[in-house]
Protein backbone atom coordinates (compact mmCIF):
# COMPACT_ATOMS: atom_id res chain seq x y z
CA UNK A 1 0.00 0.00 0.00
CA UNK A 2 1.42 3.15 -0.93
CA UNK A 3 0.26 6.94 0.21
CA UNK A 4 1.62 10.33 -1.55
CA UNK A 5 1.35 13.84 -0.07
CA UNK A 6 1.62 15.94 -3.48
CA UNK A 7 1.06 19.54 -4.49
CA UNK A 8 4.52 20.38 -3.08
CA UNK A 9 7.08 22.95 -4.01
CA UNK A 10 10.71 21.42 -4.39
CA UNK A 11 12.92 23.92 -2.87
CA UNK A 12 15.43 22.82 -5.13
CA UNK A 13 14.19 23.32 -8.57
CA UNK A 14 10.74 25.27 -7.93
CA UNK A 15 8.74 22.55 -9.32
CA UNK A 16 6.75 20.47 -7.61
CA UNK A 17 7.35 17.70 -5.01
CA UNK A 18 6.35 14.86 -3.36
CA UNK A 19 6.80 12.56 -0.52
CA UNK A 20 4.94 8.84 -0.48
CA UNK A 21 4.85 6.43 2.21
CA UNK A 22 5.18 2.31 0.79
CA UNK A 23 3.68 -0.14 3.83
CA UNK A 24 4.63 -3.62 2.65
CA UNK A 25 1.85 -6.29 3.82
CA UNK A 26 2.34 -8.91 6.35
CA UNK A 27 -0.49 -9.79 8.48
CA UNK A 28 1.19 -11.54 11.60
CA UNK A 29 2.99 -8.69 12.66
CA UNK A 30 1.54 -5.89 14.87
CA UNK A 31 1.22 -2.58 14.75
CA UNK A 32 4.56 -2.59 17.47
CA UNK A 33 6.43 -4.79 15.53
CA UNK A 34 6.15 -2.90 12.28
CA UNK A 35 9.56 -2.67 11.07
CA UNK A 36 11.25 0.79 9.28
CA UNK A 37 14.87 2.05 9.13
CA UNK A 38 14.21 5.62 8.88
CA UNK A 39 15.87 6.33 5.41
CA UNK A 40 14.65 8.10 2.68
CA UNK A 41 14.62 6.90 -0.40
CA UNK A 42 14.24 8.57 -3.88
CA UNK A 43 15.09 12.12 -5.26
CA UNK A 44 14.99 15.26 -4.04
CA UNK A 45 11.18 16.44 -4.43
CA UNK A 46 9.83 13.05 -4.70
CA UNK A 47 11.48 11.03 -1.49
CA UNK A 48 9.54 7.90 0.24
CA UNK A 49 10.59 6.02 3.11
CA UNK A 50 9.16 1.86 3.04
CA UNK A 51 7.81 0.24 6.35
CA UNK A 52 8.32 -3.45 5.60
CA UNK A 53 6.73 -5.91 7.22
CA UNK A 54 3.23 -4.03 8.31
CA UNK A 55 0.13 -5.06 8.96
CA UNK A 56 -0.88 -1.58 8.07
CA UNK A 57 0.52 -2.10 4.68
CA UNK A 58 -2.27 -4.97 4.24
CA UNK A 59 -5.81 -4.37 1.97
CA UNK A 60 -7.54 -4.80 5.53
CA UNK A 61 -10.52 -2.65 4.73
CA UNK A 62 -11.69 -3.40 1.32
CA UNK A 63 -14.98 -2.71 1.65
CA UNK A 64 -14.80 0.73 3.16
CA UNK A 65 -15.23 2.01 -0.42
CA UNK A 66 -18.93 1.16 0.07
CA UNK A 67 -18.91 3.03 3.24
CA UNK A 68 -17.53 6.06 1.70
CA UNK A 69 -19.99 6.34 -0.74
CA UNK A 70 -22.15 5.73 1.66
CA UNK A 71 -21.76 8.56 4.00
CA UNK A 72 -22.43 11.17 1.29
CA UNK A 73 -26.20 10.33 1.94
CA UNK A 74 -25.77 9.30 5.39
CA UNK A 75 -28.30 11.92 6.76
CA UNK A 76 -31.05 10.53 4.41
CA UNK A 77 -30.11 7.04 5.28
CA UNK A 78 -29.96 8.24 9.10
CA UNK A 79 -33.67 9.67 8.43
CA UNK A 80 -35.24 6.45 6.68
CA UNK A 81 -33.83 4.01 9.56
CA UNK A 82 -35.06 6.05 12.06
CA UNK A 83 -38.97 6.29 10.75
CA UNK A 84 -38.75 2.74 9.12
CA UNK A 85 -37.30 1.56 12.61
CA UNK A 86 -39.82 2.77 14.75
CA UNK A 87 -42.59 1.32 12.97
CA UNK A 88 -41.14 -1.90 12.67
CA UNK A 89 -40.45 -1.91 16.34
CA UNK A 90 -43.91 -1.40 17.18
CA UNK A 91 -46.08 -2.33 14.43
CA UNK A 92 -44.07 -5.26 12.23
CA UNK A 93 -46.80 -7.79 12.85
CA UNK A 94 -49.90 -5.36 12.56
CA UNK A 95 -48.26 -4.12 9.06
CA UNK A 96 -47.33 -7.96 7.82
CA UNK A 97 -47.40 -7.15 4.48
CA UNK A 98 -45.72 -3.62 4.44
CA UNK A 99 -42.99 -5.44 6.07
CA UNK A 100 -42.64 -8.02 3.90
CA UNK A 101 -41.98 -5.75 1.06
CA UNK A 102 -39.11 -3.99 2.97
CA UNK A 103 -37.82 -7.75 3.15
CA UNK A 104 -37.71 -7.56 -0.52
CA UNK A 105 -36.28 -4.14 -0.77
CA UNK A 106 -33.55 -4.50 2.01
CA UNK A 107 -32.45 -7.56 -0.27
CA UNK A 108 -32.54 -6.07 -3.49
CA UNK A 109 -30.88 -3.09 -2.06
CA UNK A 110 -28.17 -5.69 -0.37
CA UNK A 111 -27.41 -7.23 -4.02
CA UNK A 112 -27.04 -4.29 -5.69
CA UNK A 113 -24.14 -2.93 -3.26
CA UNK A 114 -23.11 -6.72 -3.87
CA UNK A 115 -22.59 -6.90 -7.42
CA UNK A 116 -21.50 -2.91 -7.39
CA UNK A 117 -18.70 -4.02 -5.33
CA UNK A 118 -17.74 -6.72 -6.87
CA UNK A 119 -17.25 -4.92 -10.51
CA UNK A 120 -15.90 -1.95 -9.53
CA UNK A 121 -13.73 -3.36 -7.00
CA UNK A 122 -10.52 -1.93 -8.13
CA UNK A 123 -12.13 1.68 -9.02
CA UNK A 124 -12.12 4.81 -6.75
CA UNK A 125 -13.87 6.95 -8.80
CA UNK A 126 -16.90 5.36 -9.41
CA UNK A 127 -19.56 7.64 -6.90
CA UNK A 128 -22.07 8.22 -10.02
CA UNK A 129 -22.06 4.49 -10.75
CA UNK A 130 -22.55 3.89 -7.40
CA UNK A 131 -26.00 5.79 -6.90
CA UNK A 132 -26.98 4.28 -10.05
CA UNK A 133 -26.53 0.74 -8.54
CA UNK A 134 -28.17 1.75 -5.27
CA UNK A 135 -31.12 3.70 -7.39
CA UNK A 136 -31.67 0.73 -9.34
CA UNK A 137 -31.86 -1.83 -6.49
CA UNK A 138 -34.22 0.37 -4.72
CA UNK A 139 -36.42 -0.02 -8.02
CA UNK A 140 -36.13 -3.62 -8.43
CA UNK A 141 -36.54 -3.83 -4.48
CA UNK A 142 -39.72 -2.25 -4.59
CA UNK A 143 -41.45 -4.40 -7.23
CA UNK A 144 -39.79 -7.65 -5.46
CA UNK A 145 -41.39 -6.36 -2.38
CA UNK A 146 -44.77 -6.17 -4.10
CA UNK A 147 -44.32 -9.61 -5.18
CA UNK A 148 -42.93 -11.23 -1.79
CA UNK A 149 -46.15 -9.77 -0.57
CA UNK A 150 -48.22 -12.08 -2.32
CA UNK A 151 -46.39 -14.37 -1.33
CA UNK A 152 -47.01 -14.38 2.76
CA UNK A 153 -45.14 -17.26 3.94
CA UNK A 154 -41.93 -17.32 1.50
CA UNK A 155 -41.53 -13.27 2.15
CA UNK A 156 -41.85 -13.39 5.58
CA UNK A 157 -38.91 -16.11 5.53
CA UNK A 158 -36.85 -13.26 4.18
CA UNK A 159 -37.74 -10.51 6.53
CA UNK A 160 -36.87 -13.23 9.69
CA UNK A 161 -33.62 -14.09 7.84
CA UNK A 162 -33.00 -10.28 7.99
CA UNK A 163 -33.75 -10.17 11.05
CA UNK A 164 -31.56 -13.02 12.23
CA UNK A 165 -28.53 -11.73 10.08
CA UNK A 166 -29.02 -8.04 12.14
CA UNK A 167 -29.10 -10.52 15.22
CA UNK A 168 -25.78 -11.62 14.10
CA UNK A 169 -24.85 -8.42 14.06
CA UNK A 170 -26.00 -7.44 17.36
CA UNK A 171 -24.35 -10.10 18.97
CA UNK A 172 -21.08 -9.42 17.13
CA UNK A 173 -21.07 -5.97 18.49
CA UNK A 174 -22.04 -6.89 21.93
CA UNK A 175 -18.82 -9.36 22.26
CA UNK A 176 -17.89 -11.59 19.41
CA UNK A 177 -16.20 -9.02 17.97
CA UNK A 178 -13.38 -9.67 20.79
CA UNK A 179 -12.28 -12.84 19.04
CA UNK A 180 -11.11 -10.98 16.36
CA UNK A 181 -12.17 -13.80 13.72
CA UNK A 182 -13.73 -12.55 10.81
CA UNK A 183 -14.95 -16.33 9.89
CA UNK A 184 -16.79 -15.98 13.22
CA UNK A 185 -18.22 -12.62 12.67
CA UNK A 186 -19.77 -14.22 8.81
CA UNK A 187 -20.47 -17.62 10.37
CA UNK A 188 -22.85 -16.02 13.44
CA UNK A 189 -24.55 -13.80 11.20
CA UNK A 190 -25.73 -16.66 8.40
CA UNK A 191 -26.25 -19.09 11.50
CA UNK A 192 -28.68 -16.68 13.03
CA UNK A 193 -30.37 -15.86 9.71
CA UNK A 194 -31.01 -19.27 8.45
CA UNK A 195 -32.18 -20.67 12.11
CA UNK A 196 -35.36 -17.41 11.72
CA UNK A 197 -36.13 -17.79 8.26
CA UNK A 198 -36.27 -21.85 9.15
CA UNK A 199 -38.82 -20.60 12.38
CA UNK A 200 -41.01 -18.64 9.99
CA UNK A 201 -42.35 -21.97 9.14
CA UNK A 202 -43.48 -23.10 12.12
CA UNK A 203 -44.29 -20.06 14.20
CA UNK A 204 -45.24 -17.43 12.18
CA UNK A 205 -46.73 -14.73 14.25
CA UNK A 206 -43.66 -15.23 16.83
CA UNK A 207 -40.98 -14.68 14.45
CA UNK A 208 -42.62 -12.02 12.72
CA UNK A 209 -42.58 -10.10 15.81
CA UNK A 210 -39.42 -11.19 16.33
CA UNK A 211 -37.47 -10.55 13.52
CA UNK A 212 -39.33 -6.68 12.77
CA UNK A 213 -38.66 -5.93 16.27
CA UNK A 214 -34.91 -6.95 15.98
CA UNK A 215 -34.79 -5.33 12.51
CA UNK A 216 -36.80 -1.89 13.56
CA UNK A 217 -34.48 -1.73 16.56
CA UNK A 218 -30.82 -1.69 14.50
CA UNK A 219 -32.75 0.52 12.62
CA UNK A 220 -33.61 3.10 14.79
CA UNK A 221 -30.34 2.96 16.75
CA UNK A 222 -28.10 2.99 13.28
CA UNK A 223 -30.20 6.06 12.34
CA UNK A 224 -29.23 8.06 15.41
CA UNK A 225 -25.71 6.84 15.04
CA UNK A 226 -25.54 8.28 11.33
CA UNK A 227 -26.00 12.37 13.31
CA UNK A 228 -24.54 11.13 16.83
CA UNK A 229 -21.79 9.46 15.83
CA UNK A 230 -19.40 7.30 18.14
CA UNK A 231 -20.08 4.68 16.41
CA UNK A 232 -17.97 1.41 14.65
CA UNK A 233 -19.04 -0.05 11.55
CA UNK A 234 -19.79 -3.66 12.31
CA UNK A 235 -18.18 -4.89 8.99
CA UNK A 236 -14.96 -3.45 9.53
CA UNK A 237 -14.65 -3.37 13.82
CA UNK A 238 -12.51 -6.31 13.39
CA UNK A 239 -9.41 -5.44 11.02
CA UNK A 240 -9.97 -1.88 12.98
CA UNK A 241 -8.55 -3.77 16.00
CA UNK A 242 -6.35 -6.37 14.26
CA UNK A 243 -4.53 -3.12 12.96
CA UNK A 244 -4.29 -1.63 16.11
CA UNK A 245 -6.14 1.69 14.28
CA UNK A 246 -8.70 1.85 17.51
CA UNK A 247 -6.84 0.67 21.00
CA UNK A 248 -10.19 0.62 22.95
CA UNK A 249 -14.30 0.85 22.82
CA UNK A 250 -15.85 4.44 22.62
CA UNK A 251 -17.65 4.44 26.03
CA UNK A 252 -20.48 5.72 23.73
CA UNK A 253 -20.78 2.43 21.29
CA UNK A 254 -22.20 0.49 24.19
CA UNK A 255 -24.96 2.61 24.60
CA UNK A 256 -25.77 1.89 21.22
CA UNK A 257 -25.32 -1.79 21.42
CA UNK A 258 -27.76 -1.72 25.08
CA UNK A 259 -30.55 0.48 22.80
CA UNK A 260 -29.99 -2.60 20.06
CA UNK A 261 -31.25 -4.93 23.41
CA UNK A 262 -33.51 -2.31 24.75
CA UNK A 263 -35.44 -1.46 21.71
CA UNK A 264 -35.81 -4.75 20.91
CA UNK A 265 -37.11 -6.08 23.66
CA UNK A 266 -40.00 -3.30 24.49
CA UNK A 267 -41.03 -3.70 20.61
CA UNK A 268 -41.57 -7.50 21.23
CA UNK A 269 -42.90 -6.68 24.16
CA UNK A 270 -45.72 -4.56 22.77
CA UNK A 271 -46.44 -6.58 19.56
CA UNK A 272 -46.72 -9.59 21.74
CA UNK A 273 -49.32 -7.07 23.68
CA UNK A 274 -51.27 -6.25 20.36
CA UNK A 275 -51.27 -9.57 19.04
CA UNK A 276 -55.29 -10.20 18.29
CA UNK A 277 -56.37 -13.04 20.91
CA UNK A 278 -57.70 -15.86 19.21
CA UNK A 279 -61.56 -16.78 19.71
CA UNK A 280 -62.29 -20.03 21.38
CA UNK A 281 -65.21 -21.99 22.17
CA UNK A 282 -66.20 -23.90 25.80
CA UNK A 283 -66.57 -27.77 24.83
CA UNK A 284 -69.88 -27.07 26.17
CA UNK A 285 -71.21 -25.02 23.66
CA UNK A 286 -69.48 -26.66 20.59
CA UNK A 287 -71.38 -30.20 21.68
CA UNK A 288 -74.37 -28.33 21.65
CA UNK A 289 -73.83 -26.40 18.39
CA UNK A 290 -72.64 -29.82 16.93
CA UNK A 291 -75.91 -31.69 17.78
CA UNK A 292 -77.83 -29.05 15.95
CA UNK A 293 -76.75 -30.09 12.59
Amino acid sequence: MQITYSNGICASTGGPASFSIKAWCDKSITVSETEYNGIALGGVCDPYVEITSSIGGCDLLQNSMIWDYLEYIEPYVGAIAIAGGIVLVFFGLKLVKPSICFGGFLTCIFLSILFFYTIYADSVDELKTFYYWLGGGAVVGLLAGWFLAYFVKLGAAILAGWGGFMLGLILNEAFLYTFELVWLFWTANVVCALVCAVLTFKIFDHMMIFSTAVIGSYGLVRGVSCYAGHYYNEFVVIELLKSGAIDQVDPYYWGYVGGFVVFAIIGSWYQFRMMPKKKTTHPYHQEQANTMY
